[in-house]
């Protein structure tokens, strides 16, 4: 993120100093290496994969070659002298290279900001499988900078055809510089306020080694044939012993916890509850939670509701409004109040 706003910081810069007078007191500041419009989609895919996973992906580095390259090229141009830097300019850079640039960027922040709400997607889906307190790790910030970035390329869009239809100066382009200063600040006011909240992150698998070739496996008979297993049953006596013991009270409760204590395997498990009883791995624990503050509820219990909801494995008071609401229709406090 500190990445990824530093390089949307000094894309501003060019615009700054244009405004202040600076390029016609100090010409040789052109092609100074401030635009690195390439670096924003690799480095926002960048950031949303280091948040929602163990480790980056591999060789994560070629991704940034291009903004890298044109890093390079725009350093070259700037240490040359002042006379060729503006026949450069006139001749190749304004009509030609500068373009393809400026939609280079675009088409690539496009490109990854599509990669990135995919990868946030299905952590979204990982964690309703795998966390019981889903709710609480949503990390409805990542999901809200997707979105603002995906509105300023709405923005930018118009603005860049424009330019190329009627080359449009820096006071024509005013909204566009304004956009995206908004955009930085939100930004960095957002990565501060969650800096210090700690989230769950889907681990990596590296990809299974092909088998070794052997002899092929004697076929068994058809009686020997397994029968599939009873999805239903499995989810209904796990879910049942889950209840039994209690499980569900633990707010560290996860998907592979759960299937340790009951002696079987992730895999198993997650169909059990998918395919069996139709839900997902939070929705059942989530269930379960709610079903024991209600009998405690019911029972006459006098705790505040807070307390019960701790309780019961919620990890905060929003997450347990949220989900019991989403499964009674009603608030714990007007549930309580309808109950008594």
């Amino acid at each position: 993120m500190a990445a990824l706003l530093a390089v949307m910081a000094l894309k501003l810069g060019p615009y700054v100093i244009g405004y202040a007078g600076f390029y016609d007191a100090y010409p040789w500041l052109s092609f100074a290496p401030l635009d690195h419009g390439l670096a924003f989609g690799p480095l926002l895919w960048l950031h949303v994969q280091q948040r929602t996973c163990t480790q980056l992906p591999r060789r994560w580095a070629w991704h940034l070659l291009p903004a890298a390259a044109v890093a390079v090229y725009f350093t070259g141009c700037f240490l040359q002298p002042l006379a060729w830097k503006n026949r450069w300019n006139q001749a190749v850079h304004a009509p030609v290279i500068d373009p393809l640039l400026t939609w280079a960027g675009l088409l690539s922040l496009a490109v990854y900001l599509c990669l990135a709400w995919r990868r946030h997607r299905d952590f979204q889906a990982w964690l309703a499988q795998h966390i019981s307190n889903a709710d609480e790790h949503r990390y409805a910030s990542l999901g809200g900078m997707l979105r603002a970035l995906g509105l300023l390329l709405l923005v930018s869009v118009p603005y860049e055809a424009a330019t190329a239809l009627w080359h449009l100066n820096y006071f024509d382009r005013f909204g566009l510089y304004v956009a995206l200063t908004l955009l930085v600040f939100a930004l960095g006011l957002e990565a501060w306020r969650h800096a210090g909240q700690v989230h769950p992150r889907q681990p990596v698998r590296p990809p299974a080694r092909p088998p070794e070739p052997g002899p092929e496996p004697m076929l068994p008979a058809p009686a020997a044939l397994r029968a599939a297993p009873d999805w239903a049953a499995l989810g209904a006596g796990w879910r049942a012993r889950t209840e039994a013991e209690e499980w569900f009270r633990d707010p560290a409760l996860s998907l592979d916890s759960l299937a340790r204590l009951l002696g079987t395997n992730t895999s198993y498990l997650s169909r059990a509850f998918n395919e069996g009883l139709g839900q997902s791995f939070s929705d059942v624990i989530g269930g379960l939670r709610v079903d024991w503050v209600q009998q405690q509820l019911a029972a006459g219990d006098c705790c505040e509701l807070l307390d019960l909801a701790l309780q019961a494995g919620f990890s905060s008071k929003t997450s347990f409004n949220r989900v019991f609401k989403a499964l009674t229709g009603q608030t714990p406090s007007a549930w309580r109040r309808a109950k008594s």
